[in-house]
């Protein structure tokens, strides 16, 4: 029998009611669904914030509250080391039971757990060595690596394992990924098949680059489980690839791919098969809860703490917690929450044991994550009573008066819905003509590899003139001088400075490439990869680092000062390993507070690399404009 059980309570003209039913636990859609950490460490006790959102709270705590969690079955690599046998008691006893076992009191958890297959985190990174984890992601071993792993994690609910799609990628590309997606949905339903008394609900995860795109995948999904070994067993549909789409400009896209998926479940198979939305939360639920959403997950609760932002309980947007004058909140976290005490341990010096209140750092972390958590459920929960209801698009119309941005959105539901349009023209909002899409797009592709632009190739000389190499990572948005990182760092630089920029020589570290001189951003190679550097890839981070090494070499005589500025993990760790090797590059921030991207944008970080390059460049005797 299959662990978790999906039915529709009520379907409305707009939106819908169902029930997940676990073990004679009931839970009521549509449902959000936190994304968590659990394997954090070798025991299930973990450490940092995840403690505290986890189990160390008696009542607020999400796994001693049972609530349903989701986890991407591939988080235990940002904690445990790449050594052999590292998670063989994770895997031998099963998440929910080291908890009940090793964490007093006993953590009781009697929910359903939903892991994912963690296709995203292998996205560029496919061929990273997992053999220390007992796990192959070669080709055609890759599926059975993770649903065995999902096995024995003890997941009730799973994803297939996924190739997702980056916004702008090839459409031939596409298509083969597509295809890789449904073929591994496919065998692992057919695994599933097989005696076995694990059971979970399956998850089918959906992509397409356009309506008519994801329109196709799904009736060869529904057509493939018609197969007579198939049939019976019962499955949901998981859209992916909608996080790179945020945005105000980009969120029609993903009512758009909805669209698609939602006209292509078969009519008989229309009340029995729930939908859930990978990483969108926030705003958009109410609008995707409209066209059937059952189920959505948030992470965003745990990105904002790290950037020390609380959820304004009026407005729904994030404010620096620090700069708050009181708590107005009164969910169940903010009760019990002191803003004094909140503000005082996160500027606070002390690591690695209690401030002065008692309490570790990372409990006050935790509090403004489950704030903002519960943030997130409190618009679950008014979406849910407004289908329930039968007022969700009275409710959207409201909604969309709080959140303007969201009117692009509503604009283009209203183009195929006439009632919706109606009810629109009535109100202040207005209703433009449907939006047209750019086409013309740069198109990206995966299979660019790092002999594809090698700038020692090039025979390369920097410009005269230039008295500093600033080295920064590179980034998702091409040419990288465009993205915001890059433009970040110039207008900090320049409004303390002033136009000196002249006399710097931008040089982007590229995780596929190594370095890239700005004078090639527009390269085709360059504008068209697609990469991101694990810190786990230590073959690339290594080819990263020589070439890196190799350029300062050739080059660094043209320059009074090399400097490189970078937070992330992986790029950080190719700055340090050339510093190693080249002394004169000076690595910035000195002693960041964490190795995350949210770092590079933290005022003092960025004052540090500021004061750097005024003291080179006094050195060079340039000065500002």
């Amino acid at each position: 029998m299959v662990l978790v059980k999906f039915s529709v309570k009520k379907v409305s003209q707009h939106g819908r009611t169902g029930r997940l039913c676990y073990k004679k636990h009931y839970f009521d859609t549509p449902l959000l669904f936190p994304v968590v950490s659990l394997v954090t460490g070798t025991t299930a006790k973990g450490g940092g914030l995840w403690k505290y959102i986890l189990q160390m709270d008696q009542s607020n705590s999400l796994l001693r509250r049972n609530l349903p969690v989701l986890s991407q079955v591939l988080h235990f690599l940002d904690f445990i080391p790449n050594k052999k046998n590292s998670l063989a008691s994770w895997r031998k006893l099963g998440i929910k039971r080291r908890y009940s076992e090793e964490v007093f009191p006993p953590v009781k958890y009697t929910a359903p757990l939903f892991l994912d297959s963690g296709g995203f985190k292998l996205l560029w990174n496919n061929s990273i060595d997992l053999s220390a984890y007992g796990l192959s992601m070669e080709d055609g071993q890759g599926f059975q690596s993770i649903l065995k792993l999902q096995q024995n994690f003890g997941g009730d609910i799973i994803a297939t394992l996924d190739y997702p799609l980056p916004p702008k990628l090839a459409a031939l590309e596409a298509k083969e990924r597509m295809n890789k997606s449904l073929d591994n949905a496919i065998s692992a339903a057919l695994s599933l098949q097989k005696p076995s008394q694990w059971k979970p609900f399956l998850y089918v995860a959906a992509h397409g680059q356009d309506r008519d795109n994801m329109s196709n995948y799904v009736k060869q999904v529904f057509d493939n489980f018609q197969r007579e070994d198939l049939r019976e067993y019962p499955f949901g549909l998981a859209v992916g690839s909608l996080v790179p789409l945020r945005g105000s400009n980009k969120n029609t896209r993903i009512i758009e791919l909805i669209r698609g998926l939602q006209e292509s479940i078969p009519e008989n198979r229309q009340n029995i098969t729930p939908i859930h939305v990978f990483g969108i939360t926030g705003s958009l639920i109410p609008i995707l809860a409209y066209f059937g959403v059952d189920s959505f997950d948030s992470s965003s609760y745990v990105q904002e703490t790290r950037s020390l932002s609380y959820i304004n309980p009026e407005t729904m947007k994030p404010q620096p917690v620090l700069e708050m004058e009181e708590l107005t909140c009164d969910c169940r976290i903010c009760q019990k929450a002191n803003l004094e005490d909140i503000q005082n341990a996160l500027i606070s010096e002390v690591s690695g044991q209690p401030v002065h209140n008692g309490h570790y750092k990372s409990k006050y972390y935790a509090d403004i994550a489950l704030h903002n958590l519960e943030m997130d459920f409190r618009i679950v929960d008014k979406t849910r009573e407004a289908i329930k209801a039968d007022c969700l698009q009275e409710y959207l119309i409201e909604y969309t008066k709080k959140f303007p941005n969201l009117q692009p959105v509503m604009d283009a539901i209203a183009t195929e819905d006439i009632e919706l349009k109606i009810r629109l023209s009535r109100t202040l909002i207005s209703v433009p003509k449907k939006q047209e899409f750019n086409n013309n797009e740069q198109v990206i592709s995966l299979k660019y590899k790092p002999d594809d632009f090698n700038i020692m190739n090039n025979g390369y000389a920097p410009l005269s003139g230039k008295h500093i190499m600033l080295i920064i990572p590179c980034s998702a948005e091409k040419p990288y001088s465009n993205s915001r990182s890059h433009r970040f760092i110039t207008k900090r630089i320049e409004k303390v400075l002033g136009d000196v920029t002249t006399s710097i020589d931008k040089v982007t570290l590229s995780g596929l490439y190594g370095p890239v001189p700005e004078k090639y951003e527009a390269h085709e190679a360059v504008m068209r990869y697609d990469f991101l550097l694990d810190p786990l890839d230590k073959a690339q981070i290594s080819l990263v680092t020589e070439r890196l090494v190799n350029y300062l070499k050739r080059h660094s005589h043209y320059y009074h000062a090399c400097i490189g500025y970078a937070t992330s993990k992986a790029y950080r760790t190719v700055l340090e390993q050339a510093a190693q090797e080249v002394s004169y590059l000076q690595v910035l921030p000195v002693k960041p507070k964490s190795r995350r991207m949210t770092e590079f944008f933290r005022k003092e970080n960025v004052a540090e690399l500021v004061e750097q390059v005024n003291l080179a460049l006094n050195n060079a005797e340039v000065s500002p404009e």
